[in-house]
């Protein structure tokens, strides 16, 4: 297998969250059977009803304890390409296409390395996780977590996200809660008087989101210099419909992004939000998307992968992955190829050496844990 090629192959599907990754699904799932792979489909419909999946896959045989390499085949939306974001093509020693870095270039090179190895070497088993809907709240992971037969049946003390860290070792990221604040209004001509202005109902409830940020970006409890930026994140986002000026807004949202820093007590913060919401009369959704990882940097994983990519110390990074679910159930790291600058962004790439590179770390990985 060509790790370029089949770069290039998985690029060519629109897996926009918003859209159904069945039909790449397919792709991999014959892909992974064909390297000897037990492949479970873990299907559902998201909230608008599209399709979607992720795969659970595992080779080798023995029930001792395994490893697991986990990716997301979802990308971000690519509307303002001025080409074609899905025709991945090599020049200049990168790929471009929407995912090439973020993370079908990980995947690939996950693949490729895997297939380099025959079932009956396996004294432990390799799992693969593939998952949907990674970039929209993880529910692809979610699913495997809550339904997977082959996971719940494994013993997994370890594994590997692959998100794009330039092939540095990150033991630690935070997590992410999501709030969702609504007020509800009547629309009216605003020279009536007649209506009723929703935004000026969210306006006391937006002064208490404020002061929660200004605390948690400032108190020194809150701080680590191991994160950059070294606070927890407060994003608070509007919306009123663009309503018209001359218009009393009938719907005001608010959405706030949290990302809790490993240790801080997300409970407490999730309650305050309530409590204010409560108070002020506004109707609230959260939704606690995952948990922040910390595996220990004397971690049995954490050392092995330092040892083989011949980093002297691991690193953390502000994002999250799909380790805000997983990594409840075995230590993580996150390693993989790219920058996370070029994830999400127009004209998307990856650099052919790290492609390269990620293979053979991958390989080694596959083999400490799974072959020797």
């Amino acid at each position: 297998m060509n790790v370029t090629e089949l770069t290039c192959q998985l690029v060519g599907y629109d897996s926009v969250s918003r859209h159904s990754n069945v039909p790449l699904m397919d792709y991999l799932e014959v892909l992974l059977k064909q390297l000897g792979f037990e492949v479970e489909r873990v299907a559902y419909q998201d909230e608008q009803n599209v399709p979607k999946a992720s795969l659970v896959a595992k080779k080798g045989d023995s029930q001792r304890d395994g490893f697991a390499l986990i990716g997301h085949c979802d990308t971000v939306p690519a509307d303002d390409w001025d080409t074609d974001p899905f025709h991945a093509h090599e020049t200049n020693g990168r790929i471009r296409g929407r995912g090439s870095c973020d993370m079908k270039g990980a995947v690939a090179a996950m693949l490729v390395a895997a297939s380099r190895y025959q079932e009956r070497e396996f004294q432990r088993p390799l799992y693969l996780f593939l998952t949907s809907d990674e970039e929209v709240g993880c529910m692809g992971a979610r699913s495997i977590v809550d339904r997977s037969s082959i996971f719940h049946e494994a013993t997994i003390p370890c594994g590997l996200i692959g998100e794009p860290t330039m092939l540095e070792v990150v033991h630690a990221h935070k997590g992410v809660v999501l709030f969702t604040a609504t007020t509800e209004g009547r629309a009216a001509h605003s020279s009536t008087g007649k209506g009723v202005n929703a935004n000026l109902q969210m306006i006391p409830f937006l002064m208490e989101m404020k002061n929660l940020h200004d605390w948690l970006t400032t108190d020194p409890q809150f701080r680590s210099s191991d994160f950059d930026p070294p606070y927890p994140i407060w994003n608070i986002v509007l919306s009123d419909g663009e309503t018209a000026a001359n218009v009393t807004a009938p719907r005001s949202i608010c959405k706030i992004g949290f990302r809790p820093m490993p240790g801080m007590d997300t409970d407490a913060i999730i309650e305050q939000v309530e409590r204010h919401a409560h108070a002020h009369e506004i109707k609230l959704d959260v939704w606690r998307v995952g948990e922040p990882i910390m595996t220990s940097v004397d971690s049995h994983i954490v050392q092995q992968a330092l040892q083989i990519t011949g980093k002297t110390h691991p690193i953390t990074v502000p994002y999250g992955t799909d380790g805000v679910v997983f990594g409840s159930h075995m230590n993580l790291v996150v390693l993989g190829p790219g920058s996370i600058q070029q994830a999400h962004t127009v004209d998307e790439w990856i650099a052919l050496d790290q492609l390269h590179r990620a293979v053979d770390i991958y390989c080694r990985f596959i083999e400490v844990f799974c072959l020797e």
